[in-house]
């Protein structure tokens, strides 16, 4: 009973410290400047694969990639797309929003993620399609929610 109300406690010690991580990198509200507007998909799509001559990119679905590049789970992630990116790239534009870029963080809201990886399909505009649910996901699943 001992080890087991200790494993409990080095647990919640553990959420603790993450917690308390997490919003000692988060900047107080009397420091931050005035709240720009908030970042259109658009925007959010800068970091994606840049659009060729001829590409109609533009014109498809993009997959937006909600990741931690530091995080194990999201670099596994990146790995499956990126070695099936030739097939990605003819059915859709990546999108990575990233948990290391401050201002992708107004779409982690705008999107409601919570748990990484996450893999949302959008259409141009950045309209939900479809959503994946949190976790890796093989690139055959990716191809088929795309292709449909």
């Amino acid at each position: 009973m001992a080890v087991h109300s200790k494993i409990i406690l080095g647990v919640g010690m553990v959420a603790a410290v993450a917690v308390a991580l997490v919003m000692a990198n988060r900047q107080s509200p009397q420091s931050e400047p005035a709240m720009a507007a908030p970042i259109s998909l658009a925007q959010a799509a800068a970091n994606a694969r840049p659009a060729m001559p001829g590409d109609a990119t533009s014109a498809r679905k993009k997959l937006l990639f909600f990741m931690n590049p530091d995080g194990y789970p999201c670099q596994t992630q990146l790995s499956i797309l990126n070695s099936v990116g030739d097939s990605l790239s003819k059915v859709a534009q990546v999108v990575y929003i990233k948990t290391t870029v401050p201002a992708d963080m107004q779409v982690f809201e705008a999107y409601g993620i919570r748990a990484l990886p996450s893999l949302v399909i959008a259409d141009q505009d950045g309209r939900e399609i479809t959503r994946f649910a949190p976790g890796i996901q093989s690139s055959d699943a990716v191809l088929a929610a795309l292709s449909r």
